[in-house]
Protein backbone atom coordinates (compact mmCIF):
# COMPACT_ATOMS: atom_id res chain seq x y z
CA UNK A 1 0.00 0.00 0.00
CA UNK A 2 0.90 3.72 -0.08
CA UNK A 3 2.11 4.99 3.39
CA UNK A 4 0.28 8.61 3.36
CA UNK A 5 2.07 11.63 5.03
CA UNK A 6 -23.64 2.60 11.06
CA UNK A 7 -25.25 0.84 13.16
CA UNK A 8 -24.56 -1.99 15.77
CA UNK A 9 -25.07 -5.49 13.80
CA UNK A 10 -25.38 -9.07 14.83
CA UNK A 11 -23.33 -10.95 12.12
CA UNK A 12 -24.58 -13.81 10.33
CA UNK A 13 -22.21 -14.08 7.61
CA UNK A 14 -19.40 -16.17 8.65
CA UNK A 15 -19.41 -19.24 10.80
CA UNK A 16 -16.51 -19.91 13.48
CA UNK A 17 -15.04 -22.47 10.64
CA UNK A 18 -16.42 -20.61 7.82
CA UNK A 19 -16.77 -23.44 5.56
CA UNK A 20 -19.25 -22.49 2.64
CA UNK A 21 -18.98 -24.53 -0.37
CA UNK A 22 -16.33 -23.04 -2.96
CA UNK A 23 -17.11 -21.56 -6.24
CA UNK A 24 -16.53 -19.39 -8.79
CA UNK A 25 -17.59 -17.15 -11.80
CA UNK A 26 -19.78 -14.50 -12.61
CA UNK A 27 -23.01 -14.30 -10.06
CA UNK A 28 -26.63 -13.72 -11.74
CA UNK A 29 -28.51 -10.84 -11.04
CA UNK A 30 -30.03 -12.03 -8.08
CA UNK A 31 -29.14 -11.30 -4.53
CA UNK A 32 -26.72 -13.38 -3.12
CA UNK A 33 -27.57 -14.96 0.09
CA UNK A 34 -25.64 -16.60 3.37
CA UNK A 35 -26.31 -20.27 3.68
CA UNK A 36 -28.31 -21.77 6.75
CA UNK A 37 -24.19 -21.82 8.50
CA UNK A 38 -24.05 -18.50 8.23
CA UNK A 39 -24.74 -17.86 12.06
CA UNK A 40 -21.12 -16.17 14.02
CA UNK A 41 -20.32 -18.23 17.24
CA UNK A 42 -17.01 -16.28 17.46
CA UNK A 43 -14.95 -13.36 16.59
CA UNK A 44 -13.16 -13.12 13.66
CA UNK A 45 -9.94 -12.72 11.81
CA UNK A 46 -9.27 -10.91 8.69
CA UNK A 47 -5.87 -10.15 6.76
CA UNK A 48 -5.46 -8.03 3.96
CA UNK A 49 -4.12 -9.86 0.94
CA UNK A 50 -2.66 -8.63 -2.44
CA UNK A 51 -2.36 -10.20 -5.47
CA UNK A 52 0.24 -8.23 -7.15
CA UNK A 53 3.29 -10.36 -7.49
CA UNK A 54 5.63 -10.92 -8.15
CA UNK A 55 5.30 -7.70 -10.61
CA UNK A 56 4.89 -5.13 -7.33
CA UNK A 57 7.82 -6.65 -5.83
CA UNK A 58 10.00 -5.96 -8.80
CA UNK A 59 9.07 -2.53 -9.46
CA UNK A 60 8.43 -1.13 -5.89
CA UNK A 61 11.11 -2.75 -4.17
CA UNK A 62 11.34 -3.97 -0.66
CA UNK A 63 12.90 -4.11 2.40
CA UNK A 64 14.27 -8.03 1.93
CA UNK A 65 15.80 -7.67 -0.97
CA UNK A 66 18.78 -5.23 0.61
CA UNK A 67 19.38 -7.36 3.57
CA UNK A 68 22.90 -9.37 3.65
CA UNK A 69 22.33 -12.47 2.32
CA UNK A 70 18.97 -10.83 0.45
CA UNK A 71 15.74 -12.67 1.54
CA UNK A 72 13.69 -11.83 -1.31
CA UNK A 73 11.45 -14.63 -2.00
CA UNK A 74 11.54 -16.63 -5.01
CA UNK A 75 9.33 -14.74 -7.08
CA UNK A 76 8.18 -18.44 -8.40
CA UNK A 77 6.51 -19.04 -4.84
CA UNK A 78 5.23 -15.96 -4.48
CA UNK A 79 3.55 -15.54 -8.12
CA UNK A 80 -0.21 -14.24 -8.13
CA UNK A 81 -1.46 -15.93 -11.08
CA UNK A 82 -1.02 -19.25 -9.86
CA UNK A 83 -3.37 -21.26 -8.14
CA UNK A 84 -0.50 -22.90 -6.09
CA UNK A 85 0.20 -19.36 -3.93
CA UNK A 86 -3.42 -19.51 -3.68
CA UNK A 87 -3.62 -22.54 -1.79
CA UNK A 88 -0.55 -22.40 0.21
CA UNK A 89 -1.72 -18.95 1.58
CA UNK A 90 -5.30 -20.19 2.46
CA UNK A 91 -3.62 -23.41 4.21
CA UNK A 92 -1.18 -21.58 6.35
CA UNK A 93 -3.70 -18.20 6.96
CA UNK A 94 -6.27 -21.71 8.09
CA UNK A 95 -3.15 -22.53 10.80
CA UNK A 96 -3.01 -19.35 12.03
CA UNK A 97 -6.78 -18.94 12.58
CA UNK A 98 -7.49 -16.14 10.26
CA UNK A 99 -10.87 -16.54 8.79
CA UNK A 100 -10.77 -14.37 5.70
CA UNK A 101 -8.66 -12.25 3.42
CA UNK A 102 -9.70 -8.67 2.45
CA UNK A 103 -8.57 -8.97 -1.33
CA UNK A 104 -6.94 -5.58 -2.44
CA UNK A 105 -8.69 -4.43 -5.36
CA UNK A 106 -7.77 -0.82 -7.78
CA UNK A 107 -11.01 0.86 -9.60
CA UNK A 108 -10.49 0.13 -13.04
CA UNK A 109 -8.66 2.99 -14.85
CA UNK A 110 -7.40 2.24 -18.02
CA UNK A 111 -5.56 6.11 -18.22
CA UNK A 112 -4.21 4.59 -14.69
CA UNK A 113 -2.96 1.10 -14.89
CA UNK A 114 -5.07 -0.29 -17.55
CA UNK A 115 -2.65 -3.01 -18.42
CA UNK A 116 -2.62 -4.04 -14.83
CA UNK A 117 -5.89 -4.93 -14.74
CA UNK A 118 -5.37 -8.17 -17.19
CA UNK A 119 -2.93 -9.55 -14.05
CA UNK A 120 -5.30 -8.55 -11.45
CA UNK A 121 -8.40 -10.49 -13.06
CA UNK A 122 -6.12 -13.68 -13.71
CA UNK A 123 -4.53 -13.51 -10.29
CA UNK A 124 -8.49 -13.37 -9.04
CA UNK A 125 -9.19 -16.02 -10.88
CA UNK A 126 -6.42 -18.45 -9.66
CA UNK A 127 -7.55 -17.23 -6.25
CA UNK A 128 -11.04 -18.42 -6.66
CA UNK A 129 -9.70 -22.22 -8.30
CA UNK A 130 -7.79 -22.78 -4.65
CA UNK A 131 -9.08 -26.41 -3.57
CA UNK A 132 -8.95 -25.37 -0.35
CA UNK A 133 -10.87 -21.89 -0.49
CA UNK A 134 -13.74 -23.79 1.22
CA UNK A 135 -11.46 -22.95 4.38
CA UNK A 136 -11.87 -19.24 3.79
CA UNK A 137 -14.00 -16.31 2.87
CA UNK A 138 -13.21 -13.61 1.39
CA UNK A 139 -14.08 -10.11 1.13
CA UNK A 140 -12.91 -7.09 -1.65
CA UNK A 141 -10.46 -4.24 -0.43
CA UNK A 142 -10.97 -1.51 -2.71
CA UNK A 143 -8.44 1.31 -2.96
CA UNK A 144 -11.27 4.15 -3.04
CA UNK A 145 -8.73 6.94 -3.49
CA UNK A 146 -7.87 6.21 -6.54
CA UNK A 147 -11.04 7.84 -7.69
CA UNK A 148 -9.50 10.88 -7.98
CA UNK A 149 -6.48 11.73 -5.27
CA UNK A 150 -5.31 15.21 -4.62
CA UNK A 151 -1.70 14.75 -3.11
CA UNK A 152 -1.73 18.23 -2.29
CA UNK A 153 -4.57 18.44 -0.23
CA UNK A 154 -4.72 14.35 1.04
CA UNK A 155 -8.22 14.65 -0.51
CA UNK A 156 -10.11 11.67 -2.62
CA UNK A 157 -12.96 15.08 -4.10
CA UNK A 158 -16.18 13.25 -4.67
CA UNK A 159 -16.87 14.29 -7.70
CA UNK A 160 -20.27 13.27 -10.06
CA UNK A 161 -17.53 10.97 -12.15
CA UNK A 162 -16.52 9.40 -9.29
CA UNK A 163 -19.75 8.54 -8.06
CA UNK A 164 -20.37 7.21 -11.74
CA UNK A 165 -16.99 5.16 -11.19
CA UNK A 166 -17.72 3.77 -7.81
CA UNK A 167 -21.29 2.81 -8.85
CA UNK A 168 -19.98 0.67 -12.09
CA UNK A 169 -17.13 -0.96 -9.80
CA UNK A 170 -19.10 -2.23 -6.85
CA UNK A 171 -21.89 -3.43 -9.80
CA UNK A 172 -18.52 -4.99 -11.20
CA UNK A 173 -17.88 -6.33 -7.60
CA UNK A 174 -21.22 -8.00 -7.53
CA UNK A 175 -21.84 -9.53 -10.80
CA UNK A 176 -18.14 -11.18 -10.20
CA UNK A 177 -17.69 -12.02 -6.60
CA UNK A 178 -21.24 -11.34 -4.32
CA UNK A 179 -22.71 -14.54 -4.95
CA UNK A 180 -19.35 -16.74 -4.64
CA UNK A 181 -20.37 -19.71 -1.73
CA UNK A 182 -17.11 -18.05 0.07
CA UNK A 183 -17.66 -14.19 -0.16
CA UNK A 184 -17.72 -13.18 3.22
CA UNK A 185 -21.59 -11.73 4.43
CA UNK A 186 -22.54 -10.09 7.37
CA UNK A 187 -26.24 -9.53 7.93
CA UNK A 188 -26.40 -11.43 4.69
CA UNK A 189 -25.29 -8.74 3.22
CA UNK A 190 -21.48 -8.88 1.31
CA UNK A 191 -19.04 -6.82 2.95
CA UNK A 192 -16.69 -4.42 0.69
CA UNK A 193 -13.27 -2.96 2.60
CA UNK A 194 -12.96 0.95 1.41
CA UNK A 195 -9.12 2.18 1.68
CA UNK A 196 -9.05 5.30 2.39
CA UNK A 197 -12.43 6.76 3.16
CA UNK A 198 -10.75 9.07 5.32
CA UNK A 199 -9.77 11.51 2.51
CA UNK A 200 -13.32 11.24 1.11
CA UNK A 201 -14.16 15.10 0.58
CA UNK A 202 -18.00 16.59 -0.82
CA UNK A 203 -21.20 14.56 -0.64
CA UNK A 204 -19.63 11.35 0.97
CA UNK A 205 -23.55 10.53 1.33
CA UNK A 206 -24.63 11.00 -2.28
CA UNK A 207 -22.09 8.19 -3.21
CA UNK A 208 -22.02 5.91 -0.87
CA UNK A 209 -25.93 5.82 -0.59
CA UNK A 210 -26.14 5.91 -4.12
CA UNK A 211 -23.70 3.08 -5.11
CA UNK A 212 -26.59 1.45 -2.36
CA UNK A 213 -29.26 1.93 -4.37
CA UNK A 214 -27.68 1.59 -7.94
CA UNK A 215 -27.02 -2.12 -6.70
CA UNK A 216 -30.17 -2.63 -5.25
CA UNK A 217 -31.66 -1.40 -8.77
CA UNK A 218 -29.15 -3.91 -10.40
CA UNK A 219 -30.90 -6.71 -7.87
CA UNK A 220 -27.85 -6.97 -5.45
CA UNK A 221 -28.48 -7.23 -1.90
CA UNK A 222 -26.72 -3.50 0.12
CA UNK A 223 -23.57 -3.86 0.47
CA UNK A 224 -21.70 -3.83 3.82
CA UNK A 225 -19.36 -1.12 3.74
CA UNK A 226 -16.10 -1.01 5.88
CA UNK A 227 -14.63 2.20 5.75
CA UNK A 228 -10.82 3.15 6.61
CA UNK A 229 -11.74 6.11 8.92
CA UNK A 230 -9.73 5.68 12.02
CA UNK A 231 -6.23 7.59 12.33
CA UNK A 232 -4.07 10.04 13.76
CA UNK A 233 -5.15 12.98 11.65
CA UNK A 234 -7.64 12.82 8.97
CA UNK A 235 -9.08 15.10 6.00
CA UNK A 236 -11.63 17.13 7.07
CA UNK A 237 -14.87 16.43 4.78
CA UNK A 238 -15.68 19.59 4.20
CA UNK A 239 -12.62 21.51 3.34
CA UNK A 240 -12.28 25.38 3.73
CA UNK A 241 -10.25 27.48 2.19
CA UNK A 242 -6.55 28.74 4.10
CA UNK A 243 -8.42 26.11 7.02
CA UNK A 244 -6.18 23.37 8.59
CA UNK A 245 -5.23 20.14 6.01
CA UNK A 246 -5.61 17.65 9.02
CA UNK A 247 -7.82 16.89 11.54
CA UNK A 248 -7.58 15.09 14.62
CA UNK A 249 -11.26 14.99 14.96
CA UNK A 250 -13.53 12.11 13.90
CA UNK A 251 -15.49 12.85 10.53
CA UNK A 252 -19.10 12.00 11.54
CA UNK A 253 -20.37 13.24 8.09
CA UNK A 254 -18.54 10.41 6.86
CA UNK A 255 -18.62 7.99 9.20
CA UNK A 256 -21.99 7.77 9.15
CA UNK A 257 -22.19 6.36 5.90
CA UNK A 258 -20.95 3.07 6.45
CA UNK A 259 -21.58 0.38 8.57
CA UNK A 260 -18.23 -0.09 10.67
CA UNK A 261 -14.82 1.74 10.55
CA UNK A 262 -11.25 0.70 10.74
CA UNK A 263 -7.94 1.55 10.01
CA UNK A 264 -5.30 -0.15 7.25
CA UNK A 265 -2.42 0.91 10.06
CA UNK A 266 -2.07 3.34 12.98
CA UNK A 267 1.69 3.35 12.51
CA UNK A 268 2.79 7.05 12.61
CA UNK A 269 5.75 8.03 10.48
CA UNK A 270 5.59 11.90 10.20
CA UNK A 271 7.99 13.58 11.88
CA UNK A 272 5.16 16.02 12.97
CA UNK A 273 3.97 15.20 16.67
CA UNK A 274 0.89 17.46 16.98
CA UNK A 275 -0.82 15.48 14.20
CA UNK A 276 0.12 12.07 15.59
CA UNK A 277 2.19 10.19 18.52
CA UNK A 278 5.39 10.14 16.31
CA UNK A 279 7.37 8.64 19.43
CA UNK A 280 5.18 5.51 19.36
CA UNK A 281 6.70 4.68 15.76
CA UNK A 282 10.33 5.38 16.93
CA UNK A 283 12.52 2.71 19.00
CA UNK A 284 11.28 -0.86 19.84
CA UNK A 285 7.66 -0.53 20.68
CA UNK A 286 7.54 -1.85 23.88
CA UNK A 287 9.38 1.14 25.29
CA UNK A 288 7.01 4.04 23.77
CA UNK A 289 3.20 4.52 25.08
CA UNK A 290 1.60 2.62 21.52
CA UNK A 291 -0.73 0.34 22.54
CA UNK A 292 -1.82 2.67 25.38
CA UNK A 293 -2.28 5.62 22.72
CA UNK A 294 -4.15 3.17 20.16
CA UNK A 295 -6.72 2.22 22.58
CA UNK A 296 -7.06 5.56 23.33
CA UNK A 297 -8.07 6.53 19.06
CA UNK A 298 -9.97 3.59 19.37
CA UNK A 299 -11.84 4.48 22.24
CA UNK A 300 -12.24 7.96 20.46
CA UNK A 301 -14.10 6.76 17.84
CA UNK A 302 -16.53 4.56 19.22
CA UNK A 303 -17.34 7.33 21.38
CA UNK A 304 -17.92 9.92 18.58
CA UNK A 305 -20.61 7.83 17.75
CA UNK A 306 -21.66 6.87 20.63
CA UNK A 307 -20.99 3.21 19.81
CA UNK A 308 -23.39 2.99 16.62
CA UNK A 309 -20.97 2.46 14.18
CA UNK A 310 -18.74 -0.47 15.44
CA UNK A 311 -14.89 0.08 15.18
CA UNK A 312 -12.51 -2.57 14.30
CA UNK A 313 -9.13 -2.51 15.67
CA UNK A 314 -6.25 -3.77 13.39
CA UNK A 315 -2.53 -4.67 14.17
CA UNK A 316 0.71 -5.81 12.66
CA UNK A 317 4.01 -7.18 12.87
CA UNK A 318 6.17 -4.18 12.28
CA UNK A 319 6.56 -1.32 9.37
CA UNK A 320 9.82 -0.98 7.55
CA UNK A 321 8.98 1.24 3.81
CA UNK A 322 12.90 1.94 3.57
CA UNK A 323 13.70 -0.50 0.72
CA UNK A 324 10.74 0.94 -1.16
CA UNK A 325 10.96 4.45 -0.05
CA UNK A 326 14.37 5.47 1.36
CA UNK A 327 14.27 8.86 0.54
CA UNK A 328 10.35 9.61 3.08
CA UNK A 329 13.11 8.16 5.70
CA UNK A 330 9.94 6.68 7.92
CA UNK A 331 11.44 5.19 11.31
CA UNK A 332 11.11 1.22 11.35
CA UNK A 333 8.98 -0.30 13.79
CA UNK A 334 10.48 -3.42 14.59
CA UNK A 335 8.79 -6.93 14.74
CA UNK A 336 10.81 -7.27 18.62
CA UNK A 337 8.71 -5.70 20.72
CA UNK A 338 12.06 -5.35 23.28
CA UNK A 339 15.50 -5.77 22.45
CA UNK A 340 16.12 -9.84 22.40
CA UNK A 341 12.78 -10.43 21.76
CA UNK A 342 11.08 -12.81 19.42
CA UNK A 343 10.68 -12.08 15.26
CA UNK A 344 6.55 -12.00 16.41
CA UNK A 345 6.56 -10.22 19.64
CA UNK A 346 5.54 -6.75 18.16
CA UNK A 347 2.90 -8.67 16.95
CA UNK A 348 1.73 -10.75 19.69
CA UNK A 349 1.52 -7.48 22.11
CA UNK A 350 0.09 -5.59 19.62
CA UNK A 351 -3.06 -8.58 19.57
CA UNK A 352 -2.81 -8.81 23.38
CA UNK A 353 -2.68 -5.00 24.75
CA UNK A 354 -5.16 -3.45 21.61
CA UNK A 355 -6.86 -5.75 18.95
CA UNK A 356 -8.41 -8.50 22.12
CA UNK A 357 -9.34 -6.05 24.94
CA UNK A 358 -11.18 -3.35 22.11
CA UNK A 359 -12.99 -6.00 19.60
CA UNK A 360 -15.98 -4.73 19.56
CA UNK A 361 -18.68 -6.72 20.79
CA UNK A 362 -21.20 -5.69 18.30
CA UNK A 363 -19.12 -6.72 15.72
CA UNK A 364 -16.33 -8.63 16.61
CA UNK A 365 -13.78 -8.67 14.19
CA UNK A 366 -9.96 -7.62 14.14
CA UNK A 367 -7.94 -7.21 11.06
CA UNK A 368 -4.17 -7.61 10.32
CA UNK A 369 -2.08 -5.71 8.52
CA UNK A 370 -1.33 -7.77 6.48
CA UNK A 371 -1.04 -11.08 4.62
CA UNK A 372 1.79 -10.63 1.87
CA UNK A 373 2.96 -6.51 1.46
CA UNK A 374 6.49 -6.90 0.84
CA UNK A 375 6.87 -3.26 0.46
CA UNK A 376 6.00 -2.40 3.42
CA UNK A 377 7.47 -5.35 5.13
CA UNK A 378 3.76 -5.95 7.32
CA UNK A 379 3.42 -9.16 5.81
CA UNK A 380 2.42 -12.54 8.13
CA UNK A 381 2.91 -14.75 5.91
CA UNK A 382 6.13 -17.15 6.69
CA UNK A 383 8.88 -15.78 5.54
CA UNK A 384 12.30 -18.07 5.53
CA UNK A 385 16.00 -16.38 5.59
CA UNK A 386 18.57 -16.06 8.05
CA UNK A 387 18.58 -13.43 11.01
CA UNK A 388 20.82 -10.38 10.58
CA UNK A 389 20.97 -6.43 11.07
CA UNK A 390 23.05 -5.77 7.97
CA UNK A 391 22.04 -4.52 4.49
CA UNK A 392 23.68 -3.68 0.95
CA UNK A 393 23.84 0.46 1.85
CA UNK A 394 27.06 1.78 2.52
CA UNK A 395 26.46 2.16 6.08
CA UNK A 396 25.56 -1.38 6.45
CA UNK A 397 22.04 0.11 8.29
CA UNK A 398 20.08 2.52 6.26
CA UNK A 399 17.53 0.21 5.66
CA UNK A 400 17.38 -2.16 9.04
CA UNK A 401 18.24 0.95 11.16
CA UNK A 402 19.87 -2.12 13.02
CA UNK A 403 16.91 -3.94 13.75
CA UNK A 404 17.05 -7.69 13.22
CA UNK A 405 14.84 -9.19 10.16
CA UNK A 406 14.73 -12.90 9.32
CA UNK A 407 14.54 -16.18 10.48
CA UNK A 408 10.49 -15.60 11.07
CA UNK A 409 9.73 -18.46 9.55
CA UNK A 410 6.29 -19.30 10.67
CA UNK A 411 6.58 -17.46 13.86
CA UNK A 412 3.75 -15.31 13.09
CA UNK A 413 1.00 -17.78 11.98
CA UNK A 414 2.02 -19.45 15.45
CA UNK A 415 1.11 -16.41 17.10
CA UNK A 416 -2.16 -15.38 15.50
CA UNK A 417 -2.69 -18.60 16.37
CA UNK A 418 -2.17 -18.82 20.21
CA UNK A 419 -3.81 -15.52 20.47
CA UNK A 420 -6.62 -15.94 18.53
CA UNK A 421 -7.72 -19.30 21.28
CA UNK A 422 -7.03 -15.94 24.02
CA UNK A 423 -9.46 -13.64 22.00
CA UNK A 424 -11.91 -16.36 22.20
CA UNK A 425 -11.92 -17.05 25.88
CA UNK A 426 -11.47 -12.90 26.20
CA UNK A 427 -15.20 -12.15 23.77
CA UNK A 428 -16.71 -15.34 26.00
CA UNK A 429 -15.85 -13.66 29.21
CA UNK A 430 -17.20 -10.29 27.92
CA UNK A 431 -13.78 -8.87 28.15
CA UNK A 432 -13.93 -6.96 25.18
CA UNK A 433 -15.41 -3.77 24.37
CA UNK A 434 -12.70 -0.94 25.31
CA UNK A 435 -12.11 -2.83 28.62
CA UNK A 436 -8.38 -3.13 30.06
CA UNK A 437 -6.24 -5.94 28.93
CA UNK A 438 -7.04 -8.32 31.74
CA UNK A 439 -3.74 -10.48 33.50
CA UNK A 440 -4.62 -13.30 31.57
CA UNK A 441 -3.41 -11.38 28.17
CA UNK A 442 0.41 -10.84 29.27
CA UNK A 443 -0.18 -7.29 27.71
CA UNK A 444 3.60 -6.27 28.72
CA UNK A 445 3.43 -2.21 28.68
CA UNK A 446 5.46 0.01 29.83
Amino acid sequence: MVALTAVAVAVVGATSSLGAGAGAGAASKTESSPSAHDGLTRPLVGAYYYMWNPENLIAGGSLRQQLVPSQRPPFGLIDSNKTSTATRDIANAHKAGINFFAIDWWPYDPAFSGRNYLTADAAMKEFLAAPDLPEMKFAMFYETWNLGFDAGNESTPVSEQAELHFDSDMLALAKDYFSNPSYLHIEGRPVVYLYLTRTLTGDVAGMIGGARTYLEQHGYADPFFVGDEVYWRVTPQIQVPNAPVFTGQPQLGRIDQFDAVTSYTLYYGDPQQENGPASDSTGYPGTTHIAADQRLLLTLYRNATDNKVPVLPVVQPGFNDRGFRLTTDHPTQPRQWLAGDGPSSTLDQMLRCVAIPEVDPALPIVMVTSWDDWNEDTGVEPIPGTPTTKDDSTSGTAYTQGYQYGGEGTSEVHTIAQDVTLLDRAYARGETGGSSPSPALGCQEP
